[in-house]
């Protein structure tokens, strides 16, 4: 379904003295395919003096409870808490009248602040209204637990904000006579804003809303309250009442929320690991907590190796540089996602070795189990990176990230990566792998910059314009300190007969003495 299918009537909201915010949300509309018609919002500041109110003291949280309530009773304007609340929901009242002048059967309203996803267009196309839509929102924040309905979609029990919400012509009057508050009851402890009053009618009227946010609140100067807020980080992930969404997206791939952690260590290979004793060493402390899957470039035929009879069904003839890399990436972890007791992804080469115990990364990953790696928005990404992009426009722009090609993903992370086969549009692209899956992840919805712990994974140590990392047979001291300070949880590259083994930086602490003996 497109968006003009969906709501053939749309209206972005915005005050005449904000020629900013018109040329903003213009320019952000186009991008998103939208075509909107500018409403023009009522302006608080052109209020009668009748209506005009002066703002709460600045010592407000001071005052008792009592007092508070008085100095906002003072404030209110026809039964909002401020001038600019009335100013907004009066606003949104005549959108809807004039959508149901037009014989609109929905209207969407879009506020001046709103964010759209970079990839809106294409991800609002697998979007499924319910047939019993009466409030859609295309973004929110849920102060109750949302039901799960599918298609990108889930059913709102209370949510709020109105930077894009539409109304079925079903429900127009009701959202009209609900929206005029002025000599009517309170509807109880809630703020007496336009967004709550449409979340108290979510207990009559069928509310869904995108899932993830597809729409968000710029953070900006507001109109309303006059200071500078969003309730939204930077990829739309709602920032308060996070427990009410917080197994969403694990329900939405059909992963459990609370399993315990199990790893599935990818190896992309030439042939066996160059450091077999060591990750021996590193598997038997947890054996259960590990399965193994390899991709080599050459079938390992060597019974002894670490690596042998792990490798996957499905080959490819990689070479550096090139998609075939991503490709045999992809379908490892396609093989290690079959294995439902597996929560985590590791990718790794055959000159990688651990720097943390295993129990020590299962400890971490128990406590915090947010997929890991570094990665960089395209604007800050070096030049090299930014020419890349060129050969790939399919790609919206502003969903480009890289990365190292070294990556952890948790369950609902690589399911997204998988979820539809993208490497299509790389083809033509150098080294693609420090790409691909930060921006597919983008590219799909997933809140990148919200869930990703942006470390790198595994630490490397890059000379200025080097065409590949420094690979150390003797590490020195001072790269050891960096390795240990750093946040990763592995390392490359060590060749065959690197010393790195010698510190036991892959062993428990209950070791620490057999580590000391052999320094």
């Amino acid at each position: 379904m497109t968006f003009e299918e969906a709501f053939p009537l749309c209206f972005y909201i915005n005050l005449g003295r904000r020629q900013d915010r018109r040329v903003d949300t213009e320019e952000r509309l186009e991008a998103a395919g939208i075509k909107a018609i500018r409403f023009p919002a009522v302006d608080a500041l052109h209020f009668s003096e009748k209506y005009q109110r002066a703002p709460l003291p600045d010592d407000f949280s001071k005052f008792s409870e009592l007092e508070q309530a008085r100095l906002r009773k003072a404030r209110e304007v026809r039964g909002y808490d401020s001038p600019g609340r009335y100013a907004l929901a009066l606003t949104q009242r005549m959108a809807i009248r004039e959508a149901k002048r037009r014989k609109m059967d929905a209207v969407m309203l879009l506020e001046d602040d709103v964010v759209l996803h970079p990839n809106f267009a294409n991800l609002f196309q697998s979007v499924h209204l319910p047939d019993d839509w009466g409030i859609f929102y295309l973004g929110c924040s849920h102060q109750q637990k949302p039901e799960w309905v599918g298609a990108r979609c889930v059913k709102s029990g209370y949510a709020v904000d109105t930077h894009a919400v539409a109304i079925h012509s079903r429900y127009y009057d009701r959202v009209i006579e609900m929206l005029d508050r002025h000599g009517k009851t309170d509807l109880g402890h809630i703020a007496k804003a336009s967004d709550q009053f449409l979340a108290v009618l979510h207990r009559e009227i069928p509310a869904y809303a995108c899932f993830p946010n597809l729409a968000w609140q710029d953070e900006a100067q507001s109109d309303l309250i006059n200071v500078t807020y969003t309730n939204y980080q930077k990829d739309g992930t709602q920032r308060n009442w996070t427990h009410c969404v917080k197994n969403l997206l694990p329900e939405m791939v059909g992963a459990e929320a609370k399993k315990p952690v199990k790893l599935g260590l990818l190896f992309l290979t030439r042939g066996d690991v160059n450091h077999p004793e060591i990750w021996r060493e590193f598997v038997a402390e947890a054996p259960e907590c590990v399965k193994i899957f390899n991709h080599p470039k050459e079938r390992i035929r060597d019974t002894k190796a670490f690596l042998y009879g792990k490798q996957i069904k499905k080959h490819y003839d990689t070479e550096w540089g090139k998609l075939s890399l991503v490709e045999a990436t992809l379908a490892m972890l396609q093989e290690a996602l079959a294995d439902e007791s597996l929560t985590h992804f590791i990718l790794l080469s055959e000159a990688c070795v651990p720097i943390k115990s295993l129990p020590e990364i299962l400890q971490r990953l128990t406590v915090d189990s947010r997929p890991q790696f570094g990665f960089r928005h395209w604007s800050k990404a070096v030049k090299r990176h930014q020419e890349r992009m060129i050969a790939v426009p399919e790609v919206p722009q502003d969903c480009w990230h890289f990365h190292s090609q070294w990556v952890m993903l948790d369950r609902v992370a690589a399911t997204f990566v998988v979820y539809q086969d993208m490497t299509s549009y790389f083809e033509k692209m150098f080294v693609p792998d420090e790409a691909y899956f930060a921006t597919v992840l983008r590219m799909q919805g997933y809140p990148l910059h919200d869930l990703v712990y942006n470390k790198d994974l595994t630490w490397t140590n890059w000379e200025k314009s080097a065409g590949s990392p420094n690979a150390w047979k003797i590490i020195p001291q001072d790269k050891l300190a960096d390795i240990l300070h750093s946040d990763a949880l592995f390392a490359r590259k060590f060749p065959v007969g690197a010393d790195i083994g010698k510190y036991g930086l892959h062993r428990s602490k209950k070791n620490f003495s057999a580590i000391v003996g052999q320094g």
